[in-house]
């Protein structure tokens, strides 16, 4: 369907986007065509977009050009302003040692300490002589990203395609959703809206869109209230007031859990929402002490002639204690205490959590599920454990073939994921929790038959097949191989914003296979002197070597520009890699990280962008080239310590990772907790992009074939590699 905003609600928070940008996010220009000859203006635009390492296509360079001066300046500030935000190129960032890196290179390890030491003992007052050298001229070669031409048909699939996927989108793509609302663009719908935090965000500004639970409902006031709409758990009221502080201070971040005050037809329009629901207090008793807070808001006792249902729901939450609501998994777990077949009954009405829970059905529990119940299915007489769980695991196997195709896509995938392997006991567990950008402990599980193991995914691998079947055929198709590089996205909730995409765990390529040499950075602007960010290379092989403040500033193998503290305006450090030196002495990968070391979260920073570039000519030119860029993200996190990237110097590689850690924020004083968080990203993924595309091949009559240009469809790696919404879209819901 297709529908046009007139008068959207408008959220309260500013957004840098416009309809250049949003175009340009997605690699293509459409400026309206005025019949113009401006190719003076427009060739101007394209020698600025090369310096941020983007090239117009010819059919680009003719759509600018045929517009209207105005709306080619418009497009040239708008695009070219996004740009240097997100590269941090905004400013005259200078590192400690403004020759950097010949400047380190030439001084002695004790002359730069020294040097550092006068830097500190003078609280950022002293900062070493000008560097007076003229550097060489050289031209590197960058790796220019394509921006093409586009028209309103395509400008208008952005919107489309991001309410389709089944997933949860990057901060950034939400925000294009928004954007959509708040412009008055056209809208173009889907069949329907598959993923409840967009769906709700839409109906959170003002869209008339189809409401179904209660948690909706939830959903729709946090986003009225600028809220995450996602629902993460509300953080404590006190926390450390740094890393390095045991004393507590009010959490700031609290407060945006807060519902804002209605107005009363805000106030009815919630209800009358909410009074089309089935009102379950079941439901709404797993989130109780946020839905009585919204009820100190909305007043439905001075609503509940009209909406009495919703009123009965609220009530029974708050006013009833002593017969609580018992939710739908104490259901659960009630029936499961009367016999695994009632358990599996009642578990099987929500097919979603049924998966959730089938790890745990197919392992034993000793006493906590009735032994004989799962046999006496099957046949009659006294069973032992073994035969009582192999009865068990049947019947749970039995049950999850039943309901396999009712379960979404999204889920399928985890679910094969997660039974991958598990035919070993798995003592070192971990998984990203929602709306957590570290990995989260958890529990050893013991192994699982590899008979049910197969049975499972099995299960899961004809459930998606026959989704896929319901498809066009595709002809003749080309795979690329890369393909097996990039992961299934998950928690994209949590990406940063950044210049590029990324799926955490994703391979990418150095894009300049000529670099001699990987140049991290971190920029920040600090306003008062009082910002103290670090940035480190931890170089991993024969041995573990750190490349920052506290540790080597040169070597064979890398430099670092220095450690700033207490300076005011914009600053910035560097970490050179060289990689084929870094090679010969027996390193294989290098992680780079950022430390606040104040204690204090990358959110408090004004202006940090952190990334890296592929210096051909390191020694040559500025310190800092954005067309050299390779990826750069905005630390706008709450935790102190992000680890950004892994460079695999062998098959030079970089791996994607944006995740934090706790803890102080000194990256050398924790590398065996750095390695464990590293490790599942940096290992082939179980079911990648290749295993989801060689899925549809499969389903829907695919021949394959190794000629790209002979294909009727072709899927390559820089299709999925820059845009994990093509990757969703495949997933289906």
């Amino acid at each position: 369907m297709e529908t046009t905003v007139k008068n959207p609600a408008k959220s309260s928070k500013k957004t840098h986007l416009t309809k250049n940008i949003v175009q340009f996010r997605s690699n293509f220009v459409n400026l309206p065509d005025a019949g113009k000859d401006n190719r003076g203006m427009a060739m101007s635009v394209m020698s600025e977009l090369m310096q941020f390492g983007y090239m117009l296509t010819p059919e680009a360079i003719d759509n600018i050009a045929a517009a209207e001066s105005k709306h080619v300046e418009e497009f040239h500030d708008e695009v070219i302003a996004y740009l240097k935000k997100m590269t941090g190129s905004g400013r005259n960032y200078k590192p400690f040692w403004p020759g950097f890196p010949q400047q380190v290179m030439e001084m002695s390890e004790f002359e730069l300490w020294l040097h550092q030491i006068m830097h500190y003992m003078t609280r950022g007052g002293y900062v070493p002589d000008e560097w007076t050298k003229t550097k060489p001229t050289a031209f590197e070669h960058p790796k220019y990203h394509t921006i093409s031409v586009g028209d309103d048909s395509r400008f208008e699939q952005i919107f489309t395609d991001l309410v389709s996927v089944n997933q949860s989108l990057t901060p950034d793509d939400l925000e294009v959703i928004k954007w959509f609302v708040s412009s008055g663009s056209t809208l173009r719908f889907p069949d329907r809206v598959p993923f409840k935090e967009n769906l709700c965000t839409l109906a959170a500004m003002g869209l008339d869109v189809p409401v179904k639970t209660v948690t909706d409902v939830l959903r729709i006031a946090v986003g009225m209230s600028d809220g995450d709409i996602s629902l993460p758990a509300v953080p404590p009221a006190m926390v450390r007031a740094n890393r390095w502080s045991s004393s507590l201070s009010e959490n700031e971040e609290r407060t945006k859990f807060e519902f804002r005050k209605f107005n009363r037809s805000e106030r009815r329009r919630i209800l009358s929402l909410l009074e089309k629901t089935n009102c379950d207090a079941s439901e709404a008793v797993l989130r109780d002490q946020r839905w009585v807070r919204l009820g100190e808001i909305l007043h439905p006792g001075e609503y509940k002639e009209k909406f009495p249902r919703s009123f009965k729901m609220f009530d029974a939450i708050r006013n009833k204690k002593d017969r609580k609501t018992k939710s739908w998994y104490g259901k659960v777990d009630g029936a499961f205490s009367k016999s695994f077949e009632a358990g599996l009954d009642v578990l099987s009405q929500r097919p979603g959590e049924f998966v959730r829970r089938l790890d745990w059905m197919v392992r034993f529990h000793g006493k906590k599920i009735p032994r004989r119940s799962a046999a006496e299915k099957y046949s009659t007489g006294k069973y032992s454990v073994t035969e009582d769980l192999k009865a068990r695991t049947n019947l749970a196997l039995d049950k999850f073939a039943e309901i396999a195709d009712k379960i979404s896509n999204k889920v399928l995938f985890e679910v094969y994921n997660h039974f991958e392997g598990r035919y070993v006991g798995n003592e070192s567990r971990s998984v990203m929790i929602k709306g957590q950008r570290k990995r989260t402990p958890l529990p050893p599980l013991p192994s699982i038959d590899p008979n049910t193991i197969e049975s499972i995914q099995r299960t899961v691998v004809k459930a998606l097949m026959s989704k896929f079947a319901k498809l066009p055929d595709l002809g003749r198709v080309y795979v690329d191989e890369k393909l097996r590089d990039i992961p299934m996205p998950t928690n994209m909730r949590t990406a940063s914003s950044s210049l590029r995409p990324r799926i955490r765990g994703q391979r990418t390529p150095i894009g300049n296979q000529n670099a001699k040499v990987i140049r991290a950075f971190v920029h920040w602007y600090d306003d008062h002197g009082t910002e103290d960010l670090d940035l480190h290379g931890m170089l991993v092989g024969d041995r573990t070597e750190y490349i920052g403040w506290n540790a080597h500033h040169q070597s064979s193998y890398g430099c670092h520009s220095g450690d700033i503290i207490r300076r005011q305006g914009a600053c910035a450090e560097y970490v050179d890699i060289n990689i084929e030196n870094a090679l010969e002495d027996g390193f294989r990968y290098v992680i780079i990280s950022v430390n606040n070391f104040t204690g204090r979260p990358f959110h408090t920073v004004k202006e940090c962008v952190t990334g890296y570039m592929e210096r051909e000519y390191p020694e040559a030119t500025k310190t800092f080239v954005p067309a050299t860029l390779a990826n750069c993200i905005q630390l706008t996190n709450e935790k102190s310590t992000t680890l950004v990237s892994v460079i695999d110097l062998e098959t030079r590689e970089f791996i994607h990772l944006d995740i934090d850690m706790n803890g102080i924020p000194v990256s050398s004083m924790k590398g065996d907790q750095i390695m464990d968080a590293i490790k599942p990203y940096c290992e082939p993924p179980k079911f990648s992009v290749y295993d989801l595309v060689m899925l549809h091949v499969e389903s829907r009559k695919g021949k394959l074939i190794k000629d790209a240009d002979k294909a009727d469809v072709r899927f390559g790696f820089d299709n999925f590699s820059d845009s994990y919404i093509e990757t969703m879209k495949l997933m289906g819901v």
